[in-house]
């Protein structure tokens, strides 16, 4: 019988389709696609709504360049994608509670937060489905930040594995970000960025989500895992679920699978933090890079 190896399996690709109101032009055939032709300072027709809903259920990830809009205009163009909701652990813009915060300062020297493949703040009991991001002033260079399709990194899996995972769960806390976890490390946070009255009660607080989700939009199946906040599969113990968990992970990582998008001042940037996971890319030493955010909430993950 011949083997089969997981490289030989392919996700579907994003099949092209036509825009009246908005040019999309691709990425890459798995996710994400630059989108021009819109002016994000004036109010959105329903038509030209319509067709950014289609291209971003196709790409997962879309951006719009040289969009110079103010903070109330991102929170306004935001809540055409859902309702807007607050990551506990970051900085507000003064004045704007529901804008906030992503920044690196020239100065700083230790690790970037978020280097890792993940998706936001999945500790939630309903955790964040979309995040727009507005990049203010970035680096010359360097920032970029990666991007992966957890649609993929399902489709790519063998039947059999497939039917292994469907009836799991895995734990989600914050338990390495502001928990227990991270206390131990007797790290510090980076006050530019994070706030520092955050709980390890509340960090360490566990939710339990299904490994495998059906998307609510587009009703394709996706992996819902990943190394921040997944902490074991329920019913499990932590040595019984590591070596499943570590190879989702190394799979899900898969360069295919990924797209990796170039910051420009004032492009603005949508995720589907459902579907999608996303690292920041630490190539900017020395450098200052300032973003802002708008969350957008959701409904739980289900099968």
């Amino acid at each position: 019988m011949q083997s089969i190896s997981s490289m030989d399996a392919h996700p579907t690709l994003v099949q092209p389709r036509s825009y009246r109101h908005i040019s999309v032009c691709p990425a890459t055939g798995v996710l994400g696609a630059e989108i021009t032709g819109v002016d994000l300072r004036s109010p959105l027709s329903a038509d030209v709504w319509t067709e950014i809903s289609q291209a971003f259920a196709d790409h997962q990830v879309i951006w719009f360049p040289k969009q110079k809009i103010t903070h109330e205009q991102h929170l306004e163009f935001s809540k055409g994608f859902g309702e807007v909701i607050r990551v506990p652990q970051l900085h507000n813009v003064d004045g704007h509670p529901e804008v906030q915060i992503i920044r690196r300062l020239a100065t700083d020297t230790g690790r970037i937060v978020g280097e890792n493949w993940h998706a936001d703040s999945t500790y939630f009991e309903a955790p964040p489905a979309a995040v727009v991001m507005r990049a203010v002033e970035v680096p010359s260079y360097g920032g970029d930040t990666g991007f992966l399709s957890m649609y993929a990194a399902y489709e790519a899996l063998s039947p059999a594995y497939k039917a292994l995972l469907e009836p799991l769960n895995v734990i989600h806390s914050a338990t390495r970000i502001f928990g227990s976890a991270y206390a131990a490390q007797g790290r510090k946070y980076n006050e530019a960025t994070t706030r520092t009255n955050l709980s390890i009660e509340e960090g360490d607080r566990e939710v339990s989500h299904p490994l495998v989700c059906t998307h609510a939009v587009s009703g394709r199946k996706f992996l819902y895992v990943n190394k921040t906040y997944s902490q074991r599969i329920e019913g499990l113990t932590n040595e019984e679920s590591a070596p499943i968990l570590q190879y989702l992970l190394d799979h899900s990582s898969r360069f295919d699978f990924t797209c990796r998008a170039r910051w420009h001042d004032d492009q603005v940037l949508i995720w589907d933090n459902r579907c999608t996971m996303h690292r920041a890319i630490p190539d900017y030493t020395g450098q200052y890079r300032y973003l802002t955010r708008v969350t957008i909430g959701g409904p739980r993950p289900a099968r």
